[in-house]
């Protein structure tokens, strides 16, 4: 409960309480009745200049996107709740159309206004939410708050929205988060997910886990804010990470947005033209599929992509930096013809059917990244089928190419 200095403050926050369009203005505590009085102040006595979230809060309380409590705190370390974030983000759009709430549980809260006009714009879903309740006062999850702004960011440009269908109606999505096959996710999250990292919306942890069930405190939400507001002026093609993920929606890889290469003017097609079509290998070692080709940019001293920190390690292959050359993580379902090692399955007919390394062993294990258990042991059985990731080294310049049985092709060229 908030301390009243005051009288005169407690006639105050009444007021507030009895208006709805005033209450509109404020940020709620988690408590259902409790509300912060509206302060003008935009630096706060418990976020130091020291604080990590320093600017970003006085930059998002100087726009009054987000405001203090009466005590003169902003209780940067408090979990948002999905009132203050409706809230928060309604001050961004401040437009003027409503949809009626048909959630039972917020016909008098505080929040009602900003709820609405979610609803009005979009970034809130009635379809999310179970037996027509709202819970208002619920912590936001990260996967909530990923759906929210790529909602959001598709009310403020329809190729976003476009993204999102991409990324949803494709089975190749596959996004780099820990996530992905390790558990913890719901699978209708992944595209906003998407969205939140192709853009920088949101990032992962120190680990790279996502933590899509986490919650974010008001510090974490002032930076989050100036960021949707940026991205806001930007179109999803101004962002390289989402182009990316986009990409590999449609074709199973990443080649055209990270890389130099260009489709090969012949009549050749890209990976889509081939991908799940088998290629049988000359030295009998069974018929594989490629299923995604995934590219990380090791031309320089440093990696470049959306997914080197799912599939390369730079603490354990920067001598593979600054070589000028590209990482291509395939993806491949492999039916042997007899119990086979690793080794036997990269000595195939086609090298980008046959990747010549593994995944490096950390990456493996952070991601969960299907792999085989090491060269030289018959980890694959005759009889079985397998899916699993394998890697290749192609110098920036020579030729991408490969073809399945039917004589389907891809061929990638750097243009002269």
């Amino acid at each position: 409960m908030l301390h009243k200095k005051s009288s005169r403050n407690n006639l105050m926050i009444k007021a507030l309480a009895a208006s709805v369009m005033t209450a509109a203005m404020v940020i709620p505590v988690a408590t259902e009745n409790v509300q912060a009085v509206p302060v003008t102040k935009t630096t706060f006595n418990d976020v130091p200049k020291s604080h990590w979230a320093y600017e970003s809060i006085k930059h998002v309380a100087e726009k009054g996107l987000v405001t203090g409590y009466e005590d003169g705190t902003y209780k940067p370390s408090a979990q948002v709740t999905r009132a203050e974030f409706a809230t928060f983000l309604s001050r961004i759009f401040d437009g003027k159309d409503r949809t009626t709430a048909m959630f039972t549980d917020v016909g008098s809260h505080w929040a009602i206004d900003a709820i609405q006009e979610g609803l009005a714009v979009g970034f809130i879903q009635a379809s999310d939410f179970t037996n027509n309740k709202f819970e208002p006062n619920k912590p936001m999850t990260r996967g909530e708050m990923s759906r929210w702004l790529a909602n959001g960011l598709a009310h403020a440009n329809a190729d976003y929205g476009k993204a999102i269908e991409e990324m949803a109606n494709s089975s190749l999505t596959i996004i780099p988060i820990p996530e992905f096959y390790g558990g913890g996710v719901n699978k209708k999250d992944l595209p906003y997910i998407g969205i939140a990292l192709g853009t920088g919306l949101l990032s992962g942890y120190e680990d790279f886990t996502f933590k899509p069930n986490g919650n974010t405190t008001r510090a974490e939400v002032a930076t989050i804010l100036i960021r949707f507001m940026d991205a806001m002026k930007k179109a999803p093609s101004d962002f390289v990470g989402l182009q990316e993920l986009r990409e590999i929606a449609s074709t199973g890889t990443n080649i055209l947005t990270l890389t130099n290469y260009e489709q090969s003017p012949l009549k050749f097609s890209g990976y889509e033209d081939v991908l799940g079509k088998p290629h049988t290998y000359l030295n009998k070692a069974g018929v594989a599929t490629i299923e995604r080709a995934i590219f990380v940019d090791i031309t320089g001293s440093t990696a470049k992509g959306i997914f080197k920190d799912m599939f390369f390690d730079e603490s354990e292959e920067s001598i593979r930096l600054n070589k000028n050359s590209y990482r291509i993580f395939y993806e491949y379902t492999f039916a042997p013809s007899h119990d086979v090692s690793f080794q036997s399955v990269r000595n195939g007919s086609d090298m980008h059917y046959a990747s010549q390394d593994l995944v490096e062993k950390s990456k493996v294990e952070q991601f969960k990244i299907p792999s085989p258990k090491s060269y030289i042991n018959n980890d694959f059985k005759k009889g079985e089928k397998y899916r699993f990731w394998g890697v290749n080294t192609v110098s920036n310049g020579k030729t991408v190419n490969g073809r399945a049985d039917d004589g389907s092709r891809f061929y990638y060229v750097i243009p002269k």
